[in-house]
């Protein structure tokens, strides 16, 4: 848990390139950590590593299907990947498990 909250220490201090290090040593320490998987993703897309975020909040998504950040994160990665039809129906999912801001990323991305 400590590589986890150092890595989420760095994020927040927009230490990108350390968080992914903390966060990846994390999940080989615990291959199961969901939020270390969830938030390594959520720093991959802030560098605009698309595929590396959307591989990451897949596995997270595996780990735990109930989770919503996971679901909203990967939705808008797909949006930003041209894979709207999907996205939006990720975005739907996470606003059934609790997410309400969900909604207001379904207005903005998937309204035709």
């Amino acid at each position: 848990m400590a590589y986890f909250f150092r890595g989420f220490s760095k994020a927040f201090n927009n230490e990108f390139l350390s968080a992914i290090s903390d966060y990846s040593k994390a999940i080989e320490i615990g291959p199961n950590n969901v939020d270390a998987y969830l938030e390594r993703g959520v720093v991959k897309y802030t560098l605009m590593d698309y595929r590396g975020a959307l591989s990451d909040l897949n596995t997270a998504i595996g780990l735990d299907p109930k989770n919503g950040r996971a679901y909203f994160n990967r939705g808008i990665v797909k949006i930003k990947l041209v894979q709207i039809e999907s996205g939006c129906l990720d975005l739907s999912r996470a606003g059934e498990l609790g997410l309400p801001e969900a909604y207001e990323a379904i207005k903005k991305y998937c309204q035709n």
